[in-house]
């Protein structure tokens, strides 16, 4: 998810000076009436004098509302802390006068940077209990607290037991944060899977569950073949020593497919700007990037929102244009009840209207959005990780070539074991989703292993480090920062929290739980699409090691650039695509 991961992580705090914003907005507004009835009453006093008294008095009441919000978040971190949960310490404390845990919090130490991918190993050491305040005891705490401005507490939680309540017990008691919220529905609209809550998600997640069964994906396997055959038209009329830049090619492989398979339109991403939907999407997908503009209109959407730009400009044209295109896509599909793509399933699960016809536009533009987003920073990370590791690579086109599978065959490419070991060690070290954000909406008592039940008040925040997690040698041994696809010849995936042994290896096999995996998230809140991006890397990835070699320039996966922002993801997998000598 560089910088823009420092606003996702931030834009909570942001929420802090809404009601600051309001009462000033408010105030500014009303100063030209104030202005007018002293000038044309002729009064004593100056519109000057009254601008620096009103300017004055809205400082005032700033700071003092400021101060009353710093108050309330230390009374909030106090009674997390009463409770046993550590707090991350401070590395200087003394350059703002011993303030500035109250101030600017951790959103300024320079560890664990709050925008960068090196993050989740730098939170490992502070998840075991070292540099935090209030950790005594020899086990690894899995949790501990860090301060954003004004000192708003974020609770970081890798213990499993609290993830299993989290995400799944309790589930609908701790909701999506405003803001990240807000960011995504310019893209998926409001009333998508991604964006809503409590009954409401589970109406939809009924409506959604049958399109995602295997029974339903088959079918679709040419269509997103077909996508895959445009891919390699397109490197093919590049020499075999072209370095082909990966990472943004890959969202347009995953965009047509999606285009394709679930929709039975034609993005044509890969001919040069594509169809007017296509350009249009791009353009809303660049009104996402995380500036500080966007974030303030995202955050004051009522008087900086209402600014009109160039870019709320072409965002609102290229909105109108995806809209239309998604109404047309639906009317189309309801001229074919029988047809097998996910937006025809869609509405034949709809047929007693459970969903409105909105809601049926923001669950297509939500497979839109989640659908090819993520699954290209997968592809993309994958290829460039077997152009690193020529040996993987040579060994995984010894099985796919070996088994003799047929692309087609999306079943038998399910059992190739070697295939999903590549594809869960991509995940394991380099999800796309690498974190995520959740906030009590009540107050809740969330248990956990070494603390025992913590009363948890309502607007708590909570950030669960995906990556940390699959990063921690304490579950994935002493190599954990290796990328090592054979590691998973002795893992086991078991069920249940309690079904993981404490020393985690069984019979010479690591048991690896749930929570410790969670590349799709868990619980009623994971990824509905889980086994449709699934079959997708899989039917990319065999077949572009069947046809290709792939090799790069860069050296390590360090030199790739990793970005984090609504997903992390290469900006540097330049690749070379040779055709294998078999198919010369």
């Amino acid at each position: 998810m560089g910088g823009n991961g420092f606003s996702i992580i931030q834009d909570s705090a942001v929420v802090t000076f809404q009601a600051l914003h309001d009462q000033a907005s408010a105030l500014a507004f009303a100063l030209p009436k104030i202005s007018s009835t002293v000038v044309t009453n002729d009064a004593a006093i100056e519109f000057r004098t009254v601008s620096k008294v009103a300017v004055g008095s809205l400082v005032a009441w700033f700071m003092l509302k400021a101060f009353k919000e710093a108050m309330a978040n230390r009374r909030l971190a106090r009674k997390l802390r009463a409770q046993g949960i550590p707090e991350q310490k401070l590395q200087s404390r003394w350059w703002m006068l011993g303030l500035q845990r109250y101030l600017v919090g951790h959103a300024v130490e320079p560890s664990p940077h709050l925008f960068s991918e090196c993050r989740a190993s730098q939170q490992l050491p502070i998840i075991h209990g070292e540099d935090v305040d209030g950790w005594g005891c020899s086990d690894a705490p899995k949790v501990y607290l860090f301060r954003l401005f004004l000192g708003i507490p974020v609770v970081v939680l890798a213990d499993p037991k609290a993830l299993h309540a989290m995400l799944t017990l309790k589930s609908y008691s701790f909701v999506k944060p405003t803001n990240p919220v807000k960011l995504v529905s310019n893209i998926t609209g409001t009333m998508g899977m991604l964006m809503i809550e409590g009954d409401v998600h589970k109406r939809h997640r009924r409506i959604a569950n049958p399109l995602f069964n295997l029974k339903a994906l088959k079918p679709l396997v040419p269509a997103i073949l077909a996508s895959l055959d445009e891919f390699f038209a397109l490197v093919d009329q590049q020499p075999a020593s072209t370095l082909i830049p990966f990472h943004e090619l890959s969202s347009q492989l995953t965009l047509n497919a999606i285009g394709h398979a679930a929709m039975g339109y034609n993005f044509d991403a890969f001919n040069g700007q594509g169809s007017r939907v296509t350009a249009a999407y791009r353009n809303m997908l660049q009104h996402t990037s995380l500036t500080p503009w966007t974030l303030l209109t995202l955050q004051f959407p009522g008087t900086i929102g209402k600014i009109p730009t160039l870019q709320s400009h072409r965002f609102q044209n290229a909105f109108k244009v995806v809209e239309s295109a998604v109404k047309d896509m639906l009317q189309n599909a309801s001229k074919h009840p029988d047809g097998h793509m996910l937006i025809h399933e869609l509405l034949r699960q709809n047929e007693q209207d459970v969903l409105s016809e909105y809601e049926l536009v923001c669950e297509v533009r939500s497979f839109l959005g989640a659908g090819h987003e993520t699954t290209a920073a997968a592809i993309s990370s994958l290829v460039l990780l077997l152009a690193l590791h020529p040996t993987i690579q040579q060994e995984l086109h010894d099985e796919v070539e070996s088994t003799a599978v047929a692309l087609e065959d999306s079943d038998a490419l399910a059992k190739l074991p070697l295939l999903n070991k590549v594809i869960n060690e991509m995940f394991r070290l380099y999800p796309p989703t690498f974190t995520t954000y959740r906030e009590a909406a009540t107050d809740v008592t969330l248990p956990m292993a070494a603390l025992g039940a913590i009363e948890i008040p309502a607007g708590t925040r909570f950030e669960i480090p995906i990556r940390a997690i699959h990063m921690d040698p304490s579950i994935w041994g002493d190599d954990a920062a290796m990328w090592n696809p054979h590691r998973w010849d002795t893992i086991d995936l078991v069920h249940g929290t309690s079904d993981v042994s404490a020393n985690r290896i069984v019979k010479g096999r690591r048991q690896i739980g749930p929570y410790d995996f969670m590349p799709f998230l868990a619980g009623p809140r994971a990824c509905v699409g889980r086994q449709f991006a699934l079959m997708e890397l899989r039917l990319f990835l065999a077949g572009i090691v069947q046809r290709y070699t792939l090799k790069t320039d860069i050296k390590s996966m360090d030199d790739a650039n990793l970005t984090c922002a609504i997903t992390m993801r290469s900006t540097n997998a330049w690749v070379r695509f040779e055709q294998r000598s078999a198919r010369a």
